[in-house]
């Protein structure tokens, strides 16, 4: 097969219609505002947990805390299949030529890729341990937090050439009881902030702090959202503690370039949104809050409600 039949392959799978496609497997779905939404097809719970937004071709499982953007990700999803085959299937083609090419092989080592990086991200997380009497808490000690730390921040003890390190699950809420945080479910992505032996300061080197997978719009949720209707969403784990301090609901997304996809977990009963920008020379991050920014006020408010309120701060420096 040829690149080019291969790419007009991938064209024909990603313009299959996705409530069709989610109807074919099964799915319930009804209209409510921009979305469709019923039971998930995977995990099977609730009425209104999984989510497809036809206008931006995302979709979405709040329990499983798994999503992904057009028909492909969507029958991978699913299905429980790999890219290539996904793409079979929504073709009809039931075989391709013995030899690849070359754009289908990338995406198969791209989707392998993304694999492994999930099942390490899930086995550093396995590793950790309570944070109680660890350097983590000394670390965020020092740093002026004296809160309790959320489960979604952990220990990860030093192992071969890696630090110590603070390790943080990208994951939905998980609210145990009302305005209680949970352990966080369905572990795909983790952060790494790698951490001096005595836990006085974080390692001041550009890779010590890490994201290991794709988080797929997931948060670090440092507190559950509570009754305030407001949510402050940071970069920095250590910023979304100190908003969580002071009372806020707080998510932390990582890296400046995650923050447009945390739209599609957001939820659309808030009323407030605070982002926290750092203040890069050529922008980049501003852009990147800005995008969300976008992304929120194209949501349609809610009858009887004022569009969401979005206010920018800067984060110190």
């Amino acid at each position: 097969m040829s690149r080019d039949e291969w790419n007009a392959l991938i064209e024909r799978a990603s313009n299959v219609d996705m409530v069709a496609l989610a109807r074919r497997h099964g799915v319930e779905l009804r209209k409510e505002k921009h979305e469709f939404v019923g039971p998930c097809p995977v995990c099977g719970c609730g009425n209104d947990r999984f989510a497809i937004r036809p206008s931006k071709g995302l979709f979405n499982c709040r329990i499983c805390a798994r999503g992904g953007k057009g028909a492909i990700d969507l029958e991978m999803f699913c299905a429980g299949v790999a890219y290539v085959e996904a793409v079979k299937r929504l073709t009809g083609t039931t075989s391709l030529s013995d030899q690849r090419s070359p754009a289908a092989e990338a995406a198969a080592k791209d989707e392998a890729s993304d694999a492994e990086r999930r099942q390490l991200a899930r086995w550093l997380w396995s590793q950790r341990r309570p944070v109680k009497g660890t350097i983590v808490e000394t670390y965020l000690r020092n740093r002026g937090y004296s809160e309790g730390i959320p489960p979604t921040i952990g220990f990860l003890p030093a192992r071969r050439d890696y630090a110590p390190a603070m390790i943080s699950a990208y994951a939905l809420p998980n609210e145990v009881e009302p305005g209680v945080l949970g352990p966080p479910l369905n572990i795909e992505a983790v952060h790494i902030t790698e951490l001096l032996p005595d836990g006085s300061d974080r390692v001041r080197r550009k890779d010590a702090k890490r994201t290991i997978a794709p988080p797929l719009g997931r948060p670090i949720a440092v507190s559950s959202l509570n009754d305030g209707l407001s949510l402050v969403i940071t970069e920095g784990v250590e910023d979304a503690l100190a908003y969580a301090a002071a009372g806020y609901a707080a998510w932390a997304c990582g890296s400046a370039s995650y923050f447009p996809a945390l739209e599609i977990s957001i939820p659309d009963y808030l009323t407030t949104i605070i982002m926290e920008q750092h203040q890069d020379e050529n922008g980049a991050a501003q852009k990147q809050t800005a995008r969300l920014a976008e992304l929120l006020r194209e949501r349609r408010a809610r009858r009887g409600e004022r569009p969401v309120e979005i206010i920018m701060r800067k984060a110190a420096t």
